[in-house]
Formats: structure tokens, C-alpha cells, sequence
């Protein structure tokens, strides 16, 4: 499946010291998030080998069951705290104004990869997008979870191309920024197995600017102006 796509991708050099990808020993993943785009994570992490727990406030609800049912490969679901317990990697999943709640609510993170995939949108008068926070959403879990390895990360994709990358025509980019190296890397073995090319941009100070290219992405598609996808080319050139 995707298999052009992905040996593509596995044979791409990351940017910004990353190294490239390899191999990923299984761990279990907490997806927090039963959305859209908790379903294409969590089936796309299970199609790599990995066992999903999905974090629902209805666990044995049917929206659960069935997306337990469509990842298969022995995901379960449970209470969003019970299922960051029992992983170590976990998925935010949620809507971007949420998620200082949902974190207060997962109890301690310590040692824990936290991949941030929020945006915190508002509308406004005009319907446009824009963001609520005066920081970043990844900032803002570090500061709830100080001893977690937050990662910003899967924020300026659509979920269809999750699924899908080849969809975009051409390559898609999924940035990356957070303060801790080696959780940087595992993340980026994550995006690289699902067949798209991480970039890695530095700490999680600039997680902000990927939230804001989120934004433009979203306004574009509700205006007139051509639709894009984010893909930050390798660059050849040497420098200093």
C-alpha cells in the first residue's frame, strides 16, 4: 500500500540534523481524539506496527467501538487519562481550544513523547480563521506537562492526506518543532512511515508559526485564492 510513496519518503534525508529514518521498535500509542484526525493517526500508527489506545470520554460508546474495529490490530479504547497511563507516546487529537482541559485531565506526562497536532482556532466577524492564544498550543502543554516530550507536529495537513499522501499531487512537508532531539526523531520516524516528509524546524518556540501556516492554509481554502499544501523543498545550497 503507498509502497512507491513510502520507500520515497524512507529514503529522504530529514532537514536540521534529524537523520534519516529507520525502523521504529513497537510502542503503544494514546490517541486522545476519536475525530477525524485521531482515525487517520491512529489507524496509520497501526498499519506501522504500533498498538493504539484511543482516549475517549465514551470508551464503549459506538463511535469508539467502531473506530477500534476499523484500526484493528488489537486497538482498544479507554478513558482518555487511562489511556495516556498505559502509553508512551501520546496523540492530542482534540480541538485546539480544549486542550489545556484535556491535558490538566491525562495526569502526569513525565517522560512521555506528547505529539501536539492542534490549532487553537477561533472565527471571526468576517469567518475567517484566526488564533485564540497569545502562544502556541505546544507551549502551552509544556507549561501543564513541564517534564513531557512535546512534539508540534501533523497541524498544516489535511486528515485525508494523512491517509493518503499522494493525494496532494506532489510531496507534503509536516514540520516539526520541539525541544527535546530524540523525541523529535521518533516523531519523525512516525510522518516517514505514513509516507510524508518531516522537517525538522528547530524548538518548540516556533511551533507558533506553524499554527499561523495552518491558518493561512484553512482561510485559502474558504476563499477564492488557490487551494496549496505545505512543502518545504530540501535545499542543496551549502552554507556557511
Amino acid at each position: 500500500m503507498r509502497t512507491t510513496t513510502r520507500l520515497a519518503a524512507i529514503a529522504w534525508t530529514l532537514c536540521a540534523g534529524l537523520g534519516a529514518a529507520g525502523p521504529l521498535p513497537a510502542e503503544t500509542i494514546a490517541v486522545i481524539g476519536t475525530g477525524n484526525v485521531g482515525m487517520a493517526l491512529g489507524t496509520e500508527f497501526a498499519d506501522q506496527g504500533h498498538t493504539i489506545v484511543y482516549g475517549s470520554r465514551n470508551p464503549e460508546g459506538l463511535k469508539a467501538s467502531d473506530l477500534v474495529t476499523k484500526t484493528g490490530r488489537g486497538a482498544t479504547a479507554a478513558l482518555p487519562r487511562d489511556a495516556a497511563e498505559l502509553a508512551s507516546i501520546i496523540v492530542l487529537a482534540v480541538p485546539g481550544t480544549v486542550v489545556g482541559e484535556v491535558v490538566s485531565g491525562l495526569g502526569r506526562l513525565d517522560g512521555k513523547i506528547v505529539i501536539d497536532v492542534t490549532n487553537p482556532l477561533t472565527r471571526s466577524a468576517t469567518l475567517e480563521f484566526e488564533l485564540d492564544t497569545e502562544s502556541s498550543n505546544a507551549e502551552l502543554i509544556q507549561s501543564l506537562a513541564p517534564r513531557a516530550r512535546i512534539v508540534k507536529a501533523f497541524n498544516t495537513i489535511p486528515w485525508p492526506q494523512m491517509i493518503d499522501p499522494a493525494r496532494a499531487g506532489g510531496p507534503v512537508s509536516v514540520p516539526l518543532a520541539g525541544d527535546d532531539a530524540e523525541a523529535k526523531r521518533v516523531v519523525a520516524e512516525l510522518v516517514e512511515g505514513m509516507g510524508l516528509e518531516a522537517i525538522d524546524i528547530g524548538e518548540l518556540k516556533y511551533a507558533r508559526w506553524t499554527e499561523l501556516g495552518a491558518v493561512i492554509l484553512l482561510n485559502n481554502q474558504l476563499s477564492n485564492r488557490p487551494n496549496f499544501d505545505l512543502h518545504l523543498r530540501k535545499s542543496q545550497e551549502r552554507r556557511p
